[in-house]
């Protein structure tokens, strides 16, 4: 939003204050307190005297910083600046630009600058990041409102957009609510829009519009927090959580993971273990309902805002009102997902096709190939790829080959043949040396990575829980009689 000479200003305004010091020190021998008092009574010959030591610095190679600024001035500023302008910029310096409402045009309107952000002045903007930076200090200047006030009424944008900084719709002043029967939804009714043409009283007009910047913060909670759920898991995980509804769902995620069968007994592989507790949630309504716990919690932070009733309505009416607002979460994250990646790379009369998704599938084929040494018919059972129906007398899987060729391309496009195959040693490497530790060892390592802990600490809990699995096998082992 800055040209390059206000941001000039801004990041070295105290150094152009400093050279025009010393150029005032240089033109003349008359003491400070004199130099203002001339200065200000015009002093034609003083500030003539001025602009010639100027450009004689200016063509020495001195004074850069001020050079510059006054290089983006409008002729009229830059004589006044040689008449006035450089004096009171010494004795009374004006606050280096801070907001973007202080540059031109705006000079310090912030009214002004806020009605032209909120019109769309995208046409004169270069740079999306730092167009995005506006916006966002303007968001959060404005703040979240959503329902608000002690009626809790949801606040709507003014039909005037002229008026955009006015506060907006409330139950006070020139705006009153209209409700309608067995309807939630609230109109306001604003007595001050414009002037119809011929009439001389104002319009009397209806606004549904939410706040563009509750919309926006809206839209921007909900992208960083939202997550696809399931909708027919999270149906059937609802009516089972055994906690009040008021309670988290973090804590329902909690309670319903000790529902899970013990995974105590023969130390095995992790890999073993994880994959029998990923099934075990597979299988099991509440814990697997609850995957997105955190989304969850989120959605219920919303429901409370909107609906300060929510924790009164009845039980079922509360379930399924989490579960559309979860549905609406997903339209929204695939609409979003849509838009994005269309801007991306989609072509317009085509349809849209992430490679993501195959790209991943075709990778990890590569990765198990050149890394593991499966066959193609074990990668297939590995990646859940149907097997063709002549695989046992042909051993061939052709879906599984050419998944592996694709993968090896992508490798070898990103990291070059040699880095690929220099990449494939260390992660062999790294599997041997994962082999040569103990089963308590491989589980420290995974632990430390999972929370972010020194290994030693991880270590420790590994060793206990090692030493708890092995107290309960004895005791499960145990004859009663002992």
């Amino acid at each position: 939003m800055e040209t390059h000479q206000q941001s000039l200003l801004k990041a070295a305004y105290r150094q152009i204050v400093r050279e025009i010091e010393e150029l005032a020190e240089s033109a003349t021998e008359v003491p400070r307190s004199k130099l203002v008092e001339q200065a200000l009574g015009r002093d034609d010959e003083l500030c003539d005297q001025f602009r010639r030591r100027f450009e004689q610095g200016k063509s020495a190679g001195k004074f850069p910083l001020l050079s510059g600024y006054l290089a983006g001035l409008p002729d009229e500023e830059n004589e006044e600046f040689f008449r006035t302008g450089w004096l009171q910029m010494i004795t009374s310096p004006p606050r280096p630009p801070q907001e973007p409402w202080d540059y031109s045009p705006y000079n310090g309107n912030q009214d002004f600058y806020r009605e032209e952000l909120y019109d769309g002045v995208a046409c004169a903007v270069t740079d999306l990041r730092s167009f995005a930076q506006e916006w966002l200090k303007e968001l959060e200047r404005v703040g979240y409102y959503g329902v608000s006030g002690p009626s809790r009424l949801p606040l709507k944008q003014r039909v005037d957009s002229s008026a955009i900084t006015r506060p907006a719709a409330a139950s006070y002043g020139d705006a009153y609510p209209v409700f309608f029967e067995n309807s939630r939804q609230v109109l306001w009714l604003q007595l001050d829009g414009k002037r119809p043409v011929g009439r001389e009283y104002r319009e009397v007009r209806v606004s549904d519009e939410p706040l563009r910047t509750d919309k926006a913060i809206l839209a921007a909670l909900t992208a960083l927090e939202g997550r696809p759920i399931d909708i027919g898991r999270l149906r059937k995980a609802l009516p089972e959580l055994k906690l009040p509804l008021e309670r988290s769902m973090w804590d329902q995620w909690g309670e319903a993971l000790k529902d899970l069968p013990d995974l105590f007994g023969e130390p095995g592989e992790f890999k073993d273990r994880f994959k029998q507790r990923a099934k075990q949630l597979e299988e099991s309504n509440v814990p697997g309902g609850l995957q997105s716990h955190q989304v969850l919690d989120y959605v219920l932070l919303l429901l409370r805002h909107y609906r300060p009733e929510f924790d009164d309505l009845p039980h079922q009416e509360k379930l399924e009102l989490i579960v559309q607002v979860c549905a609406r979460v997903n339209e929204f994250l695939e609409a979003l997902r849509r838009f994005e990646s269309f801007l991306e790379y989609g072509i317009p009369g085509r349809p849209r096709k992430s490679a993501a998704k195959d790209a991943d599938r075709d990778v990890k084929a590569a990765v198990l190939r050149d890394v593991d040494g499966l066959t193609y018919r074990e990668i297939g059972e590995e990646l859940g790829v149907p097997p063709p129906e002549d695989i046992d007398y042909m051993g061939d899987h052709p879906t599984v080959r050419q998944m592996v060729k694709r993968g090896q391309r992508l490798l070898k496009r990103a990291l070059g043949k040699e880095g690929w195959q220099s990449h494939i040693g260390t992660m062999k490497a790294e599997a041997m040396r994962r082999h040569t530790l103990s089963q308590v060892e491989r589980d420290a390592e995974d632990t430390a990575e999972l929370l972010g802990i020194p290994y030693e600490e991880a270590l420790q809990r590994a060793q206990e829980e090692q030493a708890r699995i092995e107290e309960r096998r004895k005791s499960k082992n145990r004859p009663e009689d002992d």
